[in-house]
């Protein structure tokens, strides 16, 4: 893969052409790392990694993976400390991909288990403190490989794009590549150059920093659908749950993620009605969906969620707080995904029957460029919602929603348990109905904390990449 020069070529010059390495010729001996790095600015810490026996700073380690296929592209906002957008900076992508390289998949194999054993090894300069194999295991990727893995689709990586970054066309089928977003589209077929150029330094963590630098376009793929895991209401049992252990965000903050089937939370559910409220804070717009659990089934395996959270949490209470929780205690500090309104919160406390059924709050991420990003769609045209007025504060008959759990955030104002939209269908013909009150915050009485979204990558997989 060559990348281009942005500057005018003259008769006389010559592009300079780099040529990646080929993965079955990767060898960890040429790895070298610099001495530790400090950003001061966000207070990080890194070593930079370049390859070769003559230890030259030039030498990058950039690898070639062949016949990737998309899955998702999409642009990133760039945000400050608090979250906030800011204005102006160059544009940043990231990707997700589907791998097919074997010889690439076994090099990042090898790769996470040589760090693993040169955490322990350079633990002293590396952590300040002397690590053991078991301790470098489990801080490596927070005890995840740096590939991701589903059984039926294989392994797939996510990854950002480099500032000069570059994209070529092989095929007449991507005549132009000037908008990435149409050219990177779903399962279109390429080649990659990743640029592996550090090793990042986390509290209690560190992974592997990599971007990439090129991608040559192909083909473009079948349009097969991606058939979801997501568990439906009926199919739900007690004892599949479980909490993974709890993670330190580099930006402040922790988290742990809530698993079914050892996976990622997701739920599928048809045919219900929702609503879906803008919350502004400050310089903040926010977007979430109520789903009132009036059908007794979906009500029973979101009590029966609550309440096996709340045991495994009160359960290894020291691990995820620091100090043994009663149950009383942990009730008050854990806010559960089901949710009852002001009003009748009021009337339980007095042992009155409330008005209206619990709901569940769902997040929907949205930004003013792209607005809901196809997330929600016309289930009539089959075509994504563009203007948001049009769905907002009325009743919705939802043909098909998934949702996922992101994470459960340990914050100063409580433990929350995140649902986060994947995608839904909605119809226009819907009834209106005078469900009730909202205040000025939420329907559970409380400020929306935006602070958790921004401060946690929408994907898993990008968060092994290079996003800081």
């Amino acid at each position: 893969m060559a990348p281009t020069s942005s500057a005018k070529v003259t008769a006389k010059a010559t592009t300079k052409v780099i040529k990646p390495l080929n993965p079955s010729e990767f060898d960890t001996g040429k790895i070298n790392f610099s001495n530790v790095i400090t950003n001061t600015e966000i207070g990080n810490k890194y070593c930079k990694i370049t390859y070769g026996n003559d230890n030259n700073s030039e030498n990058k380690l950039l690898v070639a993976a062949r016949g990737c296929i998309i899955k998702t592209f999409k642009k990133l906002e760039t945000t400050d400390k608090e979250g906030k957008i800011i204005k102006g900076k160059k544009d940043k992508y990231q990707i997700f991909m589907n791998l097919k390289d074997n010889n690439f998949i076994n090099m990042f194999n090898n790769l996470d288990e040589y760090l693993i054993n040169k955490g322990v090894e350079n633990s002293q300069k590396w952590f300040d403190e002397k690590m053991e194999l078991e301790e470098c295991t489990q801080m490596f990727n927070n005890n995840k490989s740096t590939l991701s893995n589903h059984e039926k689709y294989g392994y797939a990586i996510g990854c950002v794009l480099a500032t000069n970054f570059m994209c070529k066309s092989n095929t007449d089928e991507v005549p132009d590549v000037s908008n990435l977003e149409l050219a990177l589209a779903k399962n279109t077929v390429v080649d990659v150059c990743f640029n592996i150029h550090k090793l990042k330094l986390g509290v209690g963590k560190y992974s592997l920093g990599f971007e990439i630098s090129q991608i040559n376009i192909k083909s473009l793929g079948s349009s097969e659908q991606y058939e979801s895991n997501a568990l439906k209401p009926e199919d739900y049992k007690t004892g599949n749950l479980t909490l993974s252990t709890i993670q330190q965000h580099e930006k402040g903050g922790k988290f742990c993620e809530l698993l079914y089937q050892e996976k990622k939370l997701r739920i599928k559910l048809a045919n219900i009605v929702g609503r879906i409220f803008k919350f502004e804070k400050d310089d903040t717009v926010s977007y979430s969906m109520s789903i009132r659990l009036t059908d007794e089934t979906l009500r029973n395996m979101i009590e029966g969620i609550d309440k096996e959270i709340l045991t495994m949490l009160m359960a290894n209470s020291k691990d995820y707080y620091g100090s043994k929780k009663t149950e009383k205690l942990l009730k008050a500090i854990l806010k559960p995904l089901l949710s009852y309104n002001k009003a009748d919160q009021e009337k339980i406390k007095k042992g009155e029957k409330p008005t209206y059924e619990p709901s569940i709050w769902v997040k929907i991420w949205h930004n003013e460029e792209k607005g809901f990003d196809g997330k929600i769609m016309n289930a009539g045209t089959n075509k994504p919602i563009t203007n948001t007025e049009d769905v907002l504060n009325k009743d919705l008959n939802i043909s098909s929603i998934e949702i996922y759990s992101r994470h459960i955030w340990f914050g100063p104002k409580g433990t929350s348990i995140n649902l986060t939209l994947n995608k839904c269908g909605v119809s226009y013909d819907v009834p209106v109905y005078d469900m009730d009150d909202i205040d000025d915050n939420n329907e559970k009485g409380e400020e929306i904390d935006d602070t958790e979204e921004a401060e946690i990558a929408e994907s898993d997989a990008i968060e092994d990449s290079d996003e800081d």
